[in-house]
């Protein structure tokens, strides 16, 4: 009996910290996402509109998450969710900063 509460005592742990890990690589990824998109900015890969663009998707990932996290935890529907959302920015992002439409300087 105390064997099998001290092993479910466990699973919540560690099934909490995955999540915490899960939840630290979104955040991590939504500010690297953020500095690519700064970087193109003054190096003129990104013009105006470009950045524009990919600001208003950014932002749109975070609504998500903040929506995902309103009960205080991510399921794993909603991280899948956010990952693919997270790729499809880091798509556009390279294909925006490698299309050679630059900033008028």
């Amino acid at each position: 009996m105390a064997a099998g509460r001290f092993i479910t005592v466990c699973m919540v742990v560690l099934m909490g910290s995955a999540s915490a890990a899960m939840a630290a690589s979104i955040d991590q990824r939504v500010g690297v996402a953020q500095a690519r998109i700064e970087r193109g900015i003054r190096s003129g890969d990104l013009n105006r509109q470009e950045a524009h663009r990919l600001r208003e998707e950014l932002n749109r990932v975070r609504d998500d998450e903040a929506r995902a996290r309103a009960d205080g935890r991510l399921d794993r529907r909603e991280r899948e969710r956010l990952n693919r959302e997270l790729v499809r920015l880091e798509r556009h992002i390279s294909q925006l900063k490698h299309n050679d439409v630059q900033r008028r300087r």
